[in-house]
């Protein structure tokens, strides 16, 4: 996908204006969510909120996908955002040539020079 001069994703539909990754990732999560409440069918009855929900992992993540949790949506968000800079970072200094080697002239000190 590329950008256009008038900043919208140049890829197949796509003519909103590109965003931070921030808030690219929270579309992707919002999409990825009204996939699951679509494609699933009713699930009202996992991750219920009982007691034993409260230290089940996968109950938890249900909760967070479900949007029952916008803070840890969001620091989600920012954590895989900061995941993304981190990973862009190291492949582009990864990518990066070293600097081409100079040539080296010997130049001698104090010594005497043949005549």
């Amino acid at each position: 996908m590329t950008e256009t001069p008038h900043g919208s994703a140049g890829g197949a539909g796509g003519s909103e204006p590109l965003g931070s990754v921030a808030d690219e990732a929270g579309k992707l999560f919002a999409a990825m969510q009204d996939w699951a409440a679509h494609n699933l069918g009713d699930a009202s009855h996992i991750a219920t909120g009982a007691p034993e929900c409260t230290w089940c992992p996968i109950c938890q993540v249900i909760a967070v996908l479900r949007g029952d949790r916008p803070e840890v949506s969001e620091k989600i968000a920012t954590a895989a955002s900061a995941a993304v800079e981190a990973l862009r970072a190291f492949l582009d200094a990864a990518s990066a040539r070293p600097p081409a080697q100079r040539p080296v002239q010997h130049i001698s000190f104090g010594e005497s020079v043949p005549e």
